[in-house]
C-alpha cells in the first residue's frame, strides 16, 4: 500500500510536525532501560589468559600424534591439545574443591548431600567458560560471580588447580598407559606364538600342495607334459621302424619273391604255402566263395604266413626231426645273415618300445600325483590365507603395542623431567569493572531504539490517519466504499500551446479560457451568437473527449448509472469533506458525459450558495438562480439556462448577497428537486464542502446516489470518515479519487490510453 511519502523532505516535515511525539517516548524508554539496569542483579565475569606450550618431542604415538597419516601443522596440533585439556577443567573433583575453598553457593563439606554436590557442580559448570582464539595457542579461563572479587579470585585459583591437575593427569596417564600396554604385550605374544605353531603345522602336513607351491606344481606338469610328448614321439619312430622290419622280413619271406622260390624247395613253410595256395585257386574255380573249405585254406595259410619256418617244423616234427631242425637252423643261420640281422633289429625295436610305455606309465603316474596337488592346494587356500591373516594381524598389533609402550614410556620420563606440554599463564585474573550481565550498553540501546521505534511510529502512524489517500485500492480497503473512477491530474493532458493557455489562465482571477462564438440561451431570452463566453479549462471532457480523464469520467458516470438501475430520474448528489477537492469540476464534467455521450436530459445545480463556482467554469453571467428561487423572488423556469457548447441546462446559485439568507430555507429545496424529476433524466446536485458548511449534509441526503470527491494525497483521512458518517448509510455513495497522479494510477490505464496532448476542440 503506498504512504504518499515519496521523497526524505516528506519525512522529514513529519518529524518536525510532531518532534514532542517522538522525543517523549524516547527520553521515557532510556529512563526505563537505565533504571532496568540499576534494578536488574548484576554478575561479574573475570577471565585469565593461559599459553599453550607443545612438547619438546612431537607426534607421540599413544599421546597427540594423529589419527591421519598426514602430519598436522603447528597450529593443528595445538587445538587438539587444548580440545583435550577442556575435559580437565570440567572435572567433579576440581569444581568440589574451588567450591569448598570459597563457600561457593553455601557449600559446606560437612552438611552436603550428592544431590546438593549434583546441583552445585552443574552451577559451577554453567559459570565457567573456556574459549580458544581462533588460530593461535592461548586458552582463556573465566568465571562469573555476583561479586567482582570472589569472581577474580575464583578464576586465578581455578588456573593454579587446572595447570597441576594437567601436569599430574598426564604423568598418571603415560604411567597407566605403561602397564597397560605391557599387559596387552604380553597377551598378544602368547597368542602370537600358538598361531605361529599352528601355521607351521598347517605348512607341514600339507607340503607340497601350499598355495606358494603352486607354481612349481605346474612348472614340474608342464616339464611331465613335454617329456611325455617326447616318449610319444619315440614310440611313433619306432613303430614305424618296426613296421619297415617287418616288412623287410614279410618281403624276404614271401614265395613270390626269387629268393623264396629258390628257398622254397628247402623251406616245408613255403613250400605248404605255395601247395594250399594252388589248392585254393583250383577250388574257387570249382566251388563257391560260401564253401567251407575254402575258408580253412584261407585260415590256414594266413597262420603259415604268421609263422617262421623254425616254428613250423617244431610244429610238424619229433625228437629226432628237432634234432635235424637244429641243426638245420644252424645250418641256416649260418647260411642266412640277412633274415638274422632283420630279426635282431625287430627284438632291440620291442624291447626299446617296452621300455617307452614304463616311462609313460612312470609320467601319467607323476602328473596324477601332481593334478592332486593342485586340487589340494584349491581346497585348502582358504584355510591357509585365514590362518596367515590372523597371523600377520597379531605380528602388526604385537609391533604397533611394542612402539606406543615405547612412545608412552618416553613421553612419561618427558613429563616428569618438565619437557612436556605445559600451560603458562600470560594474563592473571583481574578485578573486572562492568557487569556481564545485564548488558547496560544493549539495554541502554534497546531502550533508545524502543523509544525511536514508538516515536517515529506514533507520528508516522498519526500523519498516516491525517494523510489522504493514494489510490483506490486504499479507499475501497479504508472506506469500505466502491471507487466509481480514479480521475488522473489534469496536467497530464494539457500540452504544448493549450498548456501555456491554461496555465496563463489559471493564474488569472475568473480562471477562464475564452470560447468565441458560444452561444448560451435563457429558457425565457436567447443571446446573440457573437457574444463571447468563457468554458474553464477544467472541463476536460469537453475539451479533450479523448484523454484518459475524460474516459475516466464516462467510467464514473457508467458506473452511476449501473448502481441506480432504470430509475426515469436519478438525482445524484456531488459532495466532498472540504474545499478545493475537485467536487464542482466533477459535476460540470459528468454532467457533460451524461448529456453529450449518453444523450441523457441532464440539469446541474449549483447548491453551493456562499462560494458558488458553476457560473465560472461554464462561462455565464451572474444572474438569477437558486437563492432567488428558494427565497421565493424567481420562479424555477426563470433560472434555467441552456448552455450549448456543454449541452447542459445549469442552475447557477444566484445572487451572491442572498446566498447566506438562501441557506435559511434550504428545506425549500427538497420541493425544486422533486419538480426537477418531472422534467429531467439526471438531476446532478454540486453541493457546498460537508465540514465547512452545516447544511450541506441536508442537500447530500436528497441525493438518490452520492457521489463523494476526495483529492488524492491532499484530504486528510480524518476529514474523510467525519464527513461519510455525516451523510449516513441512508442511500448509496461511491466514491470519485480526484487528482491522481498519473504514477499512481493503474498500470492498464496508462498503457491502454494515450493523452491526446494536440487535439483541442
Amino acid at each position: 500500500m503506498s504512504t504518499g511519502l515519496s521523497t526524505p523532505e516528506d519525512y522529514l516535515k513529519i518529524i518536525k510536525n510532531h518532534k514532542w511525539l517522538v522525543i517523549l517516548p524516547i527520553i521515557l524508554s532510556v529512563g526505563v532501560a537505565w533504571v532496568l539496569c540499576l534494578w536488574l542483579p548484576k554478575s561479574y565475569r573475570s577471565s585469565t589468559l593461559l599459553h599453550f606450550e607443545e612438547q619438546k618431542v612431537r607426534y607421540v604415538k599413544g599421546v597427540d600424534a594423529p589419527t591421519t597419516e598426514a602430519v598436522p601443522d603447528k597450529l593443528e596440533a595445538v587445538q587438539s591439545g587444548i580440545n583435550k585439556m577442556r575435559q580437565v577443567l570440567y572435572r567433579r573433583e576440581l569444581l568440589i574443591q574451588v567450591a569448598q575453598e570459597f563457600h561457593l553457593y553455601g557449600y559446606d563439606k560437612e552438611y552436603s548431600s550428592p544431590a546438593l554436590e549434583e546441583g552445585i557442580v552443574g552451577s559451577m559448570r554453567d559459570s565457567v567458560k573456556i574459549e580458544t582464539p581462533k588460530e593461535s595457542p592461548f586458552l582463556k579461563v573465566s568465571f562469573v560471580a555476583s561479586d567482582p572479587v570472589m569472581a577474580r579470585d575464583v578464576t586465578a585459583r581455578m588456573a593454579e588447580l587446572f595447570i597441576q591437575e594437567i601436569a599430574s593427569s598426564r604423568v598418571g596417564i603415560a604411567e597407566s598407559s605403561s602397564e597397560f600396554l605391557q599387559h596387552e604385550l604380553d597377551k598378544l605374544k602368547l597368542q602370537l606364538e600358538a598361531k605361529e605353531k599352528t601355521l607351521a603345522q598347517f605348512k607341514a602336513s600339507h607340503l607340497g600342495a601350499l598355495p606358494e607351491q603352486m607354481e612349481s606344481n605346474l612348472r614340474a606338469i608342464d616339464r611331465l607334459e613335454a617329456e611325455s610328448t617326447a616318449q610319444h614321439e619315440g614310440e611313433k619312430a619306432l613303430n614305424t621302424k618296426l613296421a619297415s622290419v617287418d616288412k623287410a622280413i614279410r618281403e624276404y619271406e614271401d614265395p613270390g619273391n626269387e629268393m623264396s622260390s629258390k628257398r622254397a624247395a628247402r623251406d616245408p613253410r613255403i613250400a605248404r604255402i605255395n601247395e594250399l595256395e594252388r589248392t585254393l585257386l583250383s577250388m574257387q574255380a570249382v566251388y563257391k566263395e560260401s564253401y567251407p573249405d575254402l575258408a580253412m585254406i584261407r585260415n590256414e595259410i594266413r597262420k603259415l604266413q604268421s609263422m617262421t619256418t623254425e616254428e613250423y617244423i617244431g610244429l610238424n616234427s619229433g625228437p629226432e626231426d628237432s634234432e635235424n631242425a637244429s641243426s638245420v637252423r644252424g645250418r641256416k643261420k649260418a647260411l642266412d645273415p640277412y633274415k638274422a640281422e632283420l630279426l635282431k633289429q625287430r627284438e632291440d625295436i620291442l624291447g626299446q618300445l617296452e621300455l617307452i610305455s614304463v616311462r609313460k606309465a612312470r609320467i601319467a603316474s607323476e602328473v596324477k600325483k601332481y593334478e592332486g596337488r593342485l586340487e589340494k592346494t584349491s581346497l585348502h587356500q582358504q584355510e591357509l590365507m585365514v590362518t596367515q591373516r590372523d597371523y600377520d594381524n597379531l605380528q602388526k598389533s604385537y609391533q604397533a603395542l611394542l612402539d606406543k609402550k615405547m612412545n608412552v614410556s618416553m613421553a612419561g620420563e618427558l613429563e616428569k623431567k618438565r619437557q612436556g606440554t605445559q600451560l603458562r599463564i600470560i594474563d592473571p585474573a583481574t578485578l573486572p569493572r562492568l557487569p556481564e550481565k545485564p548488558n547496560i550498553l544493549l539495554i541502554m540501546l534497546g531502550g533508545l531504539g524502543v523509544g525511536c521505534a514508538l516515536g517515529l511510529g506514533g507520528a508516522f502512524g498519526l500523519e498516516l490517519l491525517r494523510r489522504g489517500y493514494v489510490s483506490a485500492e486504499e479507499v475501497e480497503v479504508g472506506l469500505g466504499l466502491p471507487v466509481i473512477s480514479s480521475i488522473s491530474n489534469y496536467k497530464s493532458v494539457w500540452s504544448g500551446s493549450a498548456k501555456h493557455a491554461v496555465m496563463t489562465s489559471s493564474r488569472r482571477a475568473d480562471r477562464l479560457l475564452p470560447l468565441p462564438g458560444l452561444k448560451w440561451e435563457r429558457s425565457n431570452s436567447a443571446v446573440e451568437a457573437d457574444v463571447e463566453v468563457s468554458v474553464g479549462p477544467e472541463l476536460v471532457a469537453m475539451w479533450y473527449p479523448r484523454s484518459v480523464v475524460a474516459e475516466q469520467y464516462r467510467v464514473a458516470a457508467t458506473r452511476l448509472e449501473l448502481m441506480m438501475g432504470q430509475q426515469e430520474s436519478t438525482v445524484v448528489a456531488v459532495a466532498s469533506a472540504l474545499q478545493g477537492e475537485g467536487k464542482t469540476c466533477t459535476g460540470l464534467n459528468l454532467a457533460h458525459v451524461f448529456s453529450r455521450d449518453y444523450g441523457k436530459k441532464t440539469v446541474i445545480v449549483d447548491c453551493d450558495l456562499k462560494r458558488p463556482m458553476i457560473h465560472a467554469l461554464a462561462g455565464i453571467e451572474v444572474g438569477a438562480g437558486l437563492s432567488d428561487v428558494l427565497l421565493g423572488k424567481k420562479k424555477l423556469d426563470e433560472c434555467l439556462e441552456y448552455h450549448e457548447q456543454l449541452g447542459v441546462w445549469i442552475i447557477p446559485a444566484g445572487n451572491l448577497q442572498a446566498g447566506a439568507t438562501a441557506l435559511a430555507h434550504i428545506n425549500h429545496l427538497s420541493g425544486v428537486v422533486a419538480e426537477l424529476r418531472t422534467r429531467f433524466q439526471y438531476v446532478i446536485l454540486d453541493a457546498p464542502p460537508l465540514l465547512p458548511v452545516a447544511e450541506a449534509n441536508l442537500i447530500a441526503r436528497m441525493g438518490d446516489v452520492v457521489a463523494f470527491v476526495i483529492r488524492a494525497r491532499e484530504t486528510r483521512r480524518d476529514a474523510v470518515n467525519r464527513a461519510i458518517k455525516l451523510i449516513g448509510e441512508e442511500r448509496p455513495m461511491a466514491v470519485v479519487l480526484n487528482g491522481v497522479d498519473s504514477t499512481d494510477m493503474p498500470y492498464y490505464s496508462r498503457s491502454y490510453y494515450e493523452p491526446q496532448r494536440k487535439q483541442l476542440r
